[in-house]
């Protein structure tokens, strides 16, 4: 593969597998379609927990996951919406548009990873509408007043197709003009070395719409063209043949039964919401719940050296009798509609060492199963031991299955060992992947799931909309993502059974000859 020098990483934005592969089947993808039939794929690719745009993307981009990043070799993002606890009053963390938190974004990675832009070594690099993007030689929007007409552009104009059509667009013709004029994006007159692509009017669809909304599907197709003019656009300019590309999404979706309503939880149990700006005194952030609901409680002071923490993380004990009210929380949250699953780290914990406490409550019986998962060690060495408590019956389901049950069997296991058996089940990896999040000091306290049955669509507190699609569950349909490896004619045409977005990275670099940073966690997949 001495031929390739340039790699581009495109990411489209919710796109579960399943329905991706069933429409190059149906040839509704002819370009996707041929680079499936040149190159590398996989019908099942894993994703990120919890399977939201954050911290999936930063995870895809770096080619390592989340954990204590103060510590670790690892990125910093744990969610969508998170709460700093270091700082004194806490921070609220939201990405969305609105509060144009997009650019903390890479301040947030933490010193102890690199993105692809930042591994490829010396050249030009570009990012085009991603944010998790350090790196970047060339951005765009690189402003927060472009970033404000970018999303006016798509909340606004009067029709939906055409304004999805021209974002789409726009992403590719503006990376092909970093190919043709170089001079006018960088210092010099070479074309970046590494690209990142963000295609997000496909998430924007399928919340409003759906899946299965001809808005959706048609935006899909649409996205194929803009892939189509990437390639001829490359080839004309004579840069194909030396360009890796992968095609990838950062989680796939579903369909809710119903949407929730909390209605008098908070004020009937004493919680308080924070809210930096409004209410200090707030003793609950309810960071985010959509299927899956991410909970901050206020602990007690915290002393670490000069510095007082007013939000420490709560003791078990004090989660068990908690507030004015004295309300245990993990029997209180499993009382909120929909909720079957239930996960919080135990006291002691650190990133070396600890245990995340798992329950799942039937939904016919009541009844509350209990298992546990053990972590030790970090970076290579990390390891993890899923334990369950009953001998016929789990959390995740994996003791029904003949290749995942061997793995609960009272020892620490690999990642590579989870993902070659669980690939093929709902809930892969997570094993792996939940103690990453509990080992991050931005993570929430207890996380709580409807399994997708119910959705509430809050952040911070807050109702945010009515739609009954989204994709933070751990099932199949949310979590297991497209990947395709093309361009090049020197890429090697090679189906891959099973995989993780963290090896895309490593994967992208063994093309162009160059190493990853040690934090990747990643395999390269030739």
């Amino acid at each position: 593969m001495n031929k390739i020098n340039r790699v581009i990483l495109c990411i489209i934005d919710d796109l579960r597998a399943e329905h991706f592969f069933d429409f190059i089947e149906r040839g509704f993808l002819p370009n996707f379609k041929k680079m499936m039939e040149n190159g590398i794929f996989s019908k099942n690719c894993i994703t990120d927990f919890p399977s939201v745009t954050l911290p999936t993307q930063p995870t895809i981009n770096t080619g390592t996951y989340t954990g204590d990043y103060r510590k670790e070799n690892c990125h910093g993002i744990p969610a969508y919406n998170w709460m700093g606890r270091d700082l004194t009053p806490p921070i609220l963390r939201d990405y969305g548009a609105n509060d144009m938190q997009a650019y903390k974004m890479n301040e947030d990675l933490g010193n102890n990873c690199r993105t692809l832009l930042e591994m490829v070594g010396n050249g030009n690099t570009a990012s085009i509408t991603q944010f998790c993007c350090r790196g970047a030689d060339y951005l765009f929007p690189k402003s927060k007043i472009k970033l404000a007409f970018y999303y006016l552009l798509l909340n606004h104009a009067p029709n939906i197709r055409y304004k999805m059509a021209k974002v789409n667009t726009v992403v590719v013709e503006l990376l092909l003009r970093t190919f043709k004029k170089p001079k006018k994006y960088f210092e010099n007159n070479e074309p970046p070395i590494g690209s990142f692509l963000w295609f997000m009017t496909s998430d924007i669809l399928m919340h409003w719409y759906g899946y299965d909304s001809k808005l959706y599907k048609v935006n899909l197709l649409h996205i194929d063209r803009c892939i189509g003019k990437l390639l001829d656009g490359l080839d004309e300019l004579g840069y194909l043949d030396e360009t890796a590309i992968a095609i990838t999404s950062d989680h796939g979706n579903y369909k809710a039964g119903k949407v929730g309503e909390l209605g008098s939880f908070f004020d009937k149990n004493g919680f308080k919401p924070y809210d930096p700006h409004k209410n200090l005194n707030g003793n609950i952030d309810l960071a985010e719940f959509g299927g899956i609901g991410l909970f901050n409680f206020k602990g007690k002071e915290k002393l670490t050296g000069n510095n007082k923490y007013e939000w420490a993380h709560p003791t078990m004990k004090e989660m068990e009798n908690f507030g004015p009210k004295r309300v245990n929380l993990f029997d209180k949250l499993f009382k909120i509609d929909g909720t079957q699953l239930m996960y919080y780290q135990n006291d002691g914990n650190d990133y070396k060492k600890g245990t995340i406490s798992l329950k799942r409550k039937d939904k016919i019986t009541g009844k509350i199963i209990t298992g546990s998962i053990e972590y030790t060690g970090n970076g290579t060495e990390y390891r993890t031991k899923y334990i369950s408590d009953e001998s016929e019956n789990d959390i995740f389901g994996f003791l029904g299955d003949e290749k995942a049950s061997k793995l609960v069997n009272g020892k620490f296991h690999s990642t590579q060992e989870w993902m070659e058996g669980t690939y093929h089940l709902n809930f892969p990896i997570y094993p792996d992947l939940i103690p990453r999040h509990f080992k991050n000091p931005r993570s929430s306290d207890i996380i709580t799931s409807t399994c997708g049955d119910v959705l509430f669509n809050i952040g911070h507190n807050k109702k945010k909309n009515e739609n009954l699609f989204s994709h933070d569950i751990g099932l199949r349909k949310s979590v297991i993502v497209p990947l395709i490896i093309g361009g090049s004619a020197e890429i090697p045409k090679l189906e891959i059974t099973y995989c993780a977005t963290v090896d895309i990275v490593p994967t992208l670099l063994k093309t162009i000859g160059k190493t990853p940073h040690k934090s990747v966690v990643g395999k390269s997949l030739v």
